[in-house]
């Protein structure tokens, strides 16, 4: 009589050396859950899974990972998705790690998952990021990161996600998908620095590091490096964002979305992604996209959207694609919502 291969399921723990099928995940890396020991399952899921495999907070699962390994770190949703608060950055210093939020199937900020960390709302103290990364190779996906921009009375938060370097190397090849980055403050409470940055400050920059599906900024942020600061002196390069949106309420027209790097970039790209300014008041940022471009590097925006923008990207080496020519001006932009004005005749 053929084997059984799946007589054991229920007899013995996952085996998070091998074939993870609980998952659909086949990996030759380790695989660790982390769960939140508030949770009416926790210890059934310690008992069940083994205290090796099931952590209590992500640091513990990357302390637990092995550097280059390929290992997952799976992150379980809290019971009824409340926020899980963060007194302390999520430090990701391994190479080839996979962090990951269970239960999110949609793309940012629409996922059912609700897995959320929080930096200084309620918390007794706060750290100056959320979470770091410097290891490369990193895949995140299915969370999001809500925390005060800026200054508030247990610290200061410079960055909910940094992307630096360190002592530990510096995050190559990073891939964030379904991620979701959004700020508690307005401007007037000093919520206007960076969401995400990109420090870059390494020989030859930051290589290859891509958005997908991203949400990030807050309909009363005010930005002043941008929601997304890249303005490292030795790159990034080859930045790619697809279908992520930015939101702002820009209270100046020098506000910006992003700021590209100011060094080597090679090139940076933006794919079908949005860009929003929900304030009516008149003051449109002048440049969706700004920074000095240096030669030999250019900025390419394709199939993007704009509301309450001026321009794309006014520096010369900022592309943009589809536009069409005509006779009242030498390039129209059809990507540019300007409400119910008249069209501009032929």
């Amino acid at each position: 009589m053929a084997r059984d291969p799946f007589r054991n399921f229920n007899q013995y723990k996952i085996d998070p050396l091998s074939e993870v099928r609980n998952a659909g995940l086949v990996t030759n890396g380790d695989v660790y859950w982390v769960s939140s020991v508030a949770d009416s399952a926790h210890t059934t899921r310690r008992n069940d899974m083994g205290r090796d495999v099931v952590k209590e907070t992500v640091n513990q699962a990357i302390t637990a990972v092995t550097d280059g390994n390929n290992d997952y770190v799976f992150i379980i949703p809290t019971d009824n998705g409340t926020v899980i608060p963060l007194g302390t950055a999520i430090d990701i210093t391994k190479d080839r790690v996979h962090v990951l939020g269970i239960g999110n199937n949609k793309p940012a900020p629409f996922g059912y998952g609700g897995l959320t960390f929080r930096g200084y709302v309620a918390a007794t103290a706060v750290d100056t990021e959320l979470m770091t990364v410097n290891g490369a190779g990193v895949e995140l996906g299915g969370f999001k990161l809500l925390g005060t921009s800026g200054t508030a009375a247990a610290g200061t938060i410079t960055s909910h996600l940094l992307l630096g370097t360190s002592a530990n190397g510096t995050p190559h090849d990073l891939w964030i998908h379904d991620v979701h980055v959004e700020s508690t403050q307005a401007a007037a409470a000093n919520g206007t620095t960076d969401l995400v940055t990109i420090s870059g400050d390494v020989a030859g920059g930051i290589q290859g590091i891509r958005f997908d599906r991203c949400w990030i900024g807050n309909a009363l942020f005010s930005s002043t490096n941008g929601v997304v600061n890249m303005g490292g002196t030795a790159g990034p390069t080859r930045v790619e964002f697809h279908d992520t949106t930015f939101l702002i309420d820009s209270q100046a027209t020098t506000e910006k979305f992003v700021s590209v790097g100011t060094g080597k970039t090679e090139y940076t790209l933006f794919d079908k992604c949005m860009f929003v300014n929900v304030e009516t008041g008149g003051s449109n940022p002048a440049s969706a996209i700004v920074g000095a471009v240096l030669a030999d590097s250019i900025v390419m925006l394709l199939d993007c959207k704009y509301v309450n923008v001026t321009q794309a990207g006014t520096d010369p080496l900022a592309f943009k694609a589809p536009v069409a020519s005509g006779t009242s001006a030498a390039v129209r932009d059809y990507g540019i919502s300007v409400g119910t004005a008249a069209l501009v005749p032929a």
